[in-house]
């Protein structure tokens, strides 16, 4: 019997490799991009970032935010 996942599929090689295939850095970033995106929508209504760390690994994978990105959200 196969389980089919109900969430996101997040590959963590390409996450690693979109910042400088250093995995602790990835993992710096992920975690200030899930702050900020709880900061920003810590009032709203609208339920879109439930998951913030799942949404600041989804945008590294895409390569929105790269190792230039940590000066950025310090």
């Amino acid at each position: 019997m196969q389980y089919s996942s109900r969430g996101t599929t997040i590959d963590t090689e390409k996450c690693v490799a979109n910042i400088d295939n250093n995995r602790y850095l990835m993992v710096i970033v992920a975690s200030l991009r899930a702050r900020e995106i709880a900061v920003q929508n810590r009032h709203s209504d609208r339920f879109e970032h439930w998951h913030t760390p799942v949404t600041a690994l989804m945008e590294i994978q895409e390569g929105k935010l790269d190792i230039t990105s940590i000066k950025r959200l310090k």
